[in-house]
């Protein structure tokens, strides 16, 4: 998917629909800078906004995301390549996100770590090494919603035994048992508990 040449036909239907990119953020509701950041290539249209766009500057979304007008004949073939390109996209933003995880993880140990080895080492009074350890623990719990809300917001679980795919609940992600990218949780179509993997495409 070229990021840049689908800024370039937002900003030719923009300008075909002789609009500014201020008028054309009034009507979706956002700022200008935001278009100019889509026609410059540098982000893409969130998801929720493509079908407004696509309405104002009458494109398909399809059309959206090839960067061109597309002949009827082509069109169930392009809006396939699209698709797969949309899931490869979304893959690697899941795993970015848990990378992200992985290193929030690496954070906490390290404070939490550093705290009880100043408290223990560099500080004698006793009333101090309570206030670091409680400001490292402080910043631990701090980190730790991210983490879940990335353990929620990336793929799905699969159930070990009936092959369920769902989405579990904040709750189910912070009280599950967990090693790596899998999580002893409760199904919720058959009801079974089992360590059940995530699955990030």
């Amino acid at each position: 998917m070229d990021q840049i040449k689908i800024g370039k036909f937002i900003g030719e239907q923009r300008k075909v629909h002789n609009l500014t990119q201020s008028e054309l953020s009034e009507k979706l509701g956002i700022t200008d800078r935001a278009i100019s950041k889509w026609e410059r290539g540098i982000c893409l249209p969130d998801a929720g906004l493509m079908l407004d766009l696509c309405k104002i500057l009458e494109i398909s979304v399809n059309e959206l995301l090839t960067g061109e007008k597309i002949p009827m004949e082509n069109n169930t073939e392009i809006m396939e390549k699209n698709l797969i390109e949309l899931a490869a996209l979304n893959e690697r933003s899941n795993k970015m996100l848990i990378h992200t995880e992985y290193v929030l993880i690496v954070l906490q140990v390290f404070v939490i770590i550093a705290g009880a080895l100043v408290s223990s080492y560099l500080v004698s009074e006793i009333w101090l090494r309570g206030v670091i350890l409680g400001v490292s623990f402080v910043i631990a719990l701090l980190v730790a919603p991210f983490c879940w809300k990335i353990e929620t917001e990336t793929g799905y679980y699969q159930c070990d035994k009936c092959g369920h795919k769902y989405v579990p609940s904040y709750k189910a992600t912070v009280w599950s048992p967990h090693m790596g990218l899998t999580k002893y949780m409760k199904c919720p179509e058959c009801g079974k508990k089992s360590w059940q993997k995530k699955v990030l495409k």
